[in-house]
């Protein structure tokens, strides 16, 4: 895997994640998995990781213009530290196949709540 590739793959995770809020794995996980050739499973665990590093960039954009609601922040924070641990144990134990399905589906979802709910 080249650096560059790596590069240009953060980059467009970056830039999503900066712009949409949504963490940027919706974009880095199938860009890992097709353009890098990285398990879903490893891809899984590298967006995260990756997703601290843009999310702390951004954040830094939304604090200058005050837009941050820090009580509801603190709060999401709790349950997300919760969440997290019970996804990464769930997503370890299935295959990758289902794991791909899995997030597929979310992805559907989250597409279709977006266009009818939006």
């Amino acid at each position: 895997m080249s650096r560059i590739r790596a590069a240009i793959t953060g980059a467009i995770g970056g830039f999503t994640s900066g712009m949409t809020g949504i963490g940027g794995g919706t974009v880095i996980v199938p860009l890992l998995t097709g353009y890098l050739k990285m398990t879903q499973h490893r891809a899984h665990a590298t967006s995260l990781v990756i997703v601290i590093f843009a999310a702390l960039s951004a954040v830094s954009q939304y604090l200058l213009r005050d837009q941050i609601k820090w009580k509801l922040a603190a709060a999401l924070a709790i349950g997300s530290v919760v969440g997290a641990q019970i996804g990464a144990r769930t997503m370890h134990s299935m295959p990758e196949r289902k794991l791909r399905i899995v997030f597929a589906v979310f992805l559907l979802v989250v597409g279709v709540r977006l266009l009818v709910w939006g």
